[in-house]
């Protein structure tokens, strides 16, 4: 048997990950997980072996595999096979979650008997549902502007977006509203944030160049960066629109925020 998750929403397609191992642990009590890294020496033989070995033995087991991107053309086929000749074998899952799309070779991943769910990156009315849940979660009330906000500024980051809410939850207020999502950006972000911000926007090309490499030592997030400034309700209806292709261009794949935080400082 194999459980197939993939898609660039890393958050949830972790989150779904640890409810299969936590609901297989509940419902086996003699359930054993292994795990095998594709990309490591060996790691296609050791995959095999065990494979092989289950198929002699009884009993609840888990391969979780990864790093198949990794592997050789050669070692690629002999892994498909591999994969094809346990689609339904009894007592050992095989659980594989990976950030993008089976190519060709794997659509077979996408098709029954294969257990499969696509993780794709929230938008609209999907994005504010899981907003509104993980608030809950955390038991804090998050108003509409306020989703909208965390939204964009979180923008294809559910990693960043889940740890300002944890945040939030911190404080004693717990009906959110903007002002108090702005303040408590003002609290968290290096002192020279919105300012930086400003420069990016609006400054001189030295000024910019300056900005962006304080950002980066910084480690912040170029995604974080990006929908920062073009969220910006100072901004005028061109700059916005200016965004707007940015990020259109960086959704077809044709360039990266990097790339685009470049640009726009030497523009």
């Amino acid at each position: 048997m194999i459980i197939y998750l993939y898609g660039p929403d890393s958050y949830r397609r972790q989150e779904k990950f640890n409810e299969i191992i936590s609901s297989y642990k509940k419902k086996n009590e003699n359930f054993s997980l292994y795990y095998f890294d594709l990309g490591e020496d060996g790691g296609f033989g050791k995959l095999a072996d065990f494979l092989k070995e289950q198929s002699l033995f009884g009993g609840s087991k888990m391969a979780v595999v990864s790093g198949s991107d990794l592997l050789e053309k050669s070692e690629q086929k002999n892994y498909i096979k591999l994969l094809k000749s346990n689609l339904e074998t009894q007592g050992i899952t095989i659980l594989i979650s990976e950030s993008g799309k089976p190519t060709k070779d794997f659509n077979f991943l996408i098709k029954e008997p294969v257990i499969f769910q696509e993780f794709k990156n929230l938008e609209g009315a999907d994005l504010q549902r899981f907003i509104l849940r993980e608030a809950k979660k955390r038991i804090i009330v998050i108003d509409g502007e306020s989703r909208e906000f965390l939204g964009r500024i979180y923008k294809d980051n559910n990693w960043g977006l889940v740890t300002e809410l944890d945040k939030l939850s911190l404080l004693d207020e717990k009906n959110i509203n903007k002002k108090i999502i702005e303040k408590h950006l003002h609290a968290f972000l290096p002192l020279q944030f919105f300012g930086a911000i400003n420069e990016l926007r609006g400054g001189n090309m030295a000024e910019r160049l300056a900005a962006l490499e304080e950002f980066l030592s910084r480690s912040q997030e170029p995604a974080m960066i990006f929908n920062m400034i073009a969220v910006s309700p100072y901004a005028s209806p061109a700059w916005k629109q200016k965004m707007a292709d940015y990020d259109v261009a960086i959704k077809s794949g044709k360039l990266e925020y990097e790339e685009v935080l470049t640009n726009m400082t030497i523009e």
